[in-house]
């Protein structure tokens, strides 16, 4: 990381990013063209920092074909927080952000058990809450885990 005075390493902080955003942007190459598609996401992140990240998706698409065909993902959080400067030169302006991101590798999950549990993360995420239930056959819809083989963190804080 080229800015290391934005660099974010404190577990809660980057857990507190990740709770704050709703959607990830998944990259992914799609016959050597790079493909992206914004999705609601759950997460869970351990003590220790392991992020694994949480989609659902049809059982049929193009997403899901260039996933079968590679795995290999990127996936990018944001949150945005506002335009940072003021004056007439451009040079003193920049955007307050945080954001997580990194590479990893998609794998569908195929037990009903593990596609709840994804679901029940997926929720929590999304609404702040659990205890959902599920009316529809899980077999008809694909769930996806992204274990992130790295990934980083970075924050442009306000001026003061």
């Amino acid at each position: 990381m080229r800015r290391k005075d934005r660099e974010i390493t404190d577990i809660e902080t980057i857990r507190a990013i990740l709770d704050s955003a709703k959607v990830m942007h998944l990259g992914m190459v799609d016959t050597g063209r790079p493909y992206v598609v914004p999705l609601n996401y759950g997460y869970t992140l351990s003590e220790e920092g392991g992020l694994c990240l949480y989609f659902h998706s049809a059982l049929a698409g193009r997403k899901l074909e260039i996933l079968k065909e590679d795995p290999s993902v990127f996936c990018e959080i944001s949150v945005e927080h506002g335009l940072n400067g003021e004056g007439s030169d451009a040079c003193v302006y920049s955007y307050k952000y945080a954001s997580v991101m990194g590479p990893g590798r998609a794998s569908m999950l195929t037990s009903a058990e593990d596609k709840k549990a994804a679901l029940d993360i997926i929720m929590r995420c999304q609404t702040g809450r659990g205890g959902f239930t599920y009316t529809m056959d899980l077999g008809k819809l694909a769930v996806f885990k992204v274990s992130m083989s790295a990934y980083s963190a970075k924050m442009n804080l306000p001026k003061a």
